[in-house]
């Protein structure tokens, strides 16, 4: 072979050689996986959610939302899935048909992948976006359906498990009034005073005044009054001469009358009638009709020395004919027949006056 021939040879050899190179790497970027989250995989994702959006029938819609979702359970468009899914969700919310939608919810957040799965696809770059962008705003959507279907339901316990749930994902301040609501109504006084607690931090008394005094009323079926007075104390600090925004007055009373009610037991159970006296007379003022302010406000003038003052508190504590009728009708004889010769008579009068002095 001449030395040209073997030239010619050796350059298709070559050639042959880097074609086969060639192609090998071809097959090998083929079969490379495409990940999830690249802009190619979005492209494609988001086309074939476009399609899907296009079925007007809402069953069909949400089928083929859950094939999608369990065909591609880490995706960029997985908050527009889910929040499409919740569309279809919506209308058995509207009929009240809780079984269906939980359901729903339930099928569609098992196929949302959780942090350990992504973390395990091993995909290069973009998987603490899709964590803080899609998959955690999707968990926490559907969950927010599931909670409106238990609360709505009177499923309490699981409504409650289900905010637990939500709250742990991400403590937001905003789910703290709707897990005391919940356990109020389970009832579950531990876990609501706890939660109230994290309110009361959260929160200037000003914003969570109505806490507070809801708080107090569990404090007072608990028995612990130390607690309940100390914080209708605060409230009182801030709002006992003046009245919340968004309240009226007349609205705002009777929350004042039942907080230096309370306040002035303690005060009065240590014997300082002087102070007791002052916050049973601010209970009379907001709530005219309080049997038991004009009874301690008897019982406090008497012990400090002012019968006169006791028989008219006494009188219009008989006049309201309530729970401390009968005791206020044994001092108020006491007092005034020690005052007029051991008689009765013209006590009629006094009741009279305290009977108009109340609008009776």
């Amino acid at each position: 072979m001449t030395g040209n021939a073997q030239h010619r040879v050796s350059r298709l050899v070559g050639a042959a050689v880097a074609i086969l190179i060639l192609c090998g790497a071809s097959t090998f970027a083929l079969q490379e996986k495409i990940s999830p989250l690249s802009d190619y995989q979005y492209k494609r994702d988001f086309a074939q959610y476009e399609a899907i959006k296009k079925e007007a029938d809402v069953q069909k819609r949400a089928d083929l939302l859950m094939a999608f979702q369990k065909e591609h359970p880490i995706s960029r468009i997985l908050l527009y899935t889910a929040t499409d899914y919740l569309e279809c969700l919506k209308p058995h919310l509207e009929k009240k048909d809780w079984a269906k939608a939980i359901a729903m919810g339930e099928a569609f957040l098992a196929l949302i992948p959780d942090d350990k799965t992504v973390q395990a696809a091993g995909i290069p770059v973009g998987v603490e976006e899709f964590t803080k962008d899609q998959l955690l705003p999707a968990r926490k959507l559907m969950l927010s359906s599931l909670l409106a279907a238990h609360y709505q339901s009177n499923n309490l316990p699981k409504a409650a498990e289900t905010a637990e749930k939500i709250y742990q994902m991400a403590p937001d301040k905003a789910m703290l009034p709707v897990l005391a609501d919940i356990y109020l109504k389970q009832p579950n006084l531990d876990k609501y005073l706890e939660v109230g607690q994290k309110i009361l931090a959260d929160q200037p008394i000003e914003q969570s005044y109505a806490t507070a005094l809801q708080m107090a009323q569990v404090y007072i079926q608990k028995q612990d009054i130390k607690s309940a007075t100390e914080l209708l104390a605060k409230v009182m600090d801030v709002y006992g001469d003046k009245v919340p925004a968004g309240t009226t007055e007349a609205a705002w009373n009777p929350a004042r009358a039942f907080a230096y009610g309370v306040i002035a037991t303690g005060i009065y159970a240590n014997k300082d009638y002087a102070k007791a006296q002052e916050l049973y007379e601010k209970v009379a003022k907001f709530d005219p009709k309080r049997d038991d302010a004009y009874y301690f406000i008897g019982m406090c003038k008497w012990n400090s020395k002012d019968p006169e003052g006791a028989i008219e508190a006494f009188a219009k504590c008989v006049a309201l004919n309530k729970t401390y009728a009968a005791r206020g009708q044994k001092y108020l004889e006491d007092l005034y027949k020690a005052r007029h010769n051991d008689s009765l008579d013209g006590l009629d009068q006094v009741l009279s006056k305290a009977k108009s002095d109340l609008g009776i």
